[in-house]
């Protein structure tokens, strides 16, 4: 399945990564991948809830556990990016067929975590602003 990803553009990033490259001060990466994290983090709530929903039936193997994709929305975080993925090849490997949906099967796509950041994009992009406002202002401080 493609690959295709809802993003964020921010103005200036790349130059704040050469920056925090060329001064290799860890507590500032560190800083700057919390900030990631804490803008990533408000969409994961709507992500999870926009996750479809499925009771167990008689027919349904034994092993079959509803909830699982849901649990598995997490979000990864680095001084560079940070993303909100759902998934992983051992618990919940279907979670591309659910997003991307799979004809073949008969399973129509249902794009939860697009729909997700649709909805958050502004909250992101002020709390992003406001906690990279913050480090840089502790930094110049100091």
């Amino acid at each position: 399945m493609g690959r295709s990803q809802f993003s964020v553009q921010v103005e200036g990033l790349n130059q704040l990564k050469k920056t925090l490259r060329q001064l290799k001060d860890k507590d500032l990466s560190k800083k700057v991948r919390e900030a990631n994290k804490e803008a990533a983090e408000i969409v994961k709530p709507d992500a999870q809830k926009g996750v479809p929903q499925h009771t167990r039936t008689p027919k349904d193997n034994k092993r079959y556990r509803p909830g699982k994709l849901a649990k598995s929305v997490k979000v990864v975080a680095s001084a560079n990016s940070a993303a909100i993925k759902a998934g992983t090849s051992a618990r919940a490997p279907y979670a591309g067929a659910i997003h991307f949906g799979f004809p073949k099967r008969g399973i129509s796509p249902n794009r939860f975590l697009y729909r997700a950041m649709a909805r958050n994009s502004d909250k992101v992009s002020q709390t992003y602003e406001r906690e990279i406002a913050a480090v840089l202002r502790d930094k110049l401080e100091s």
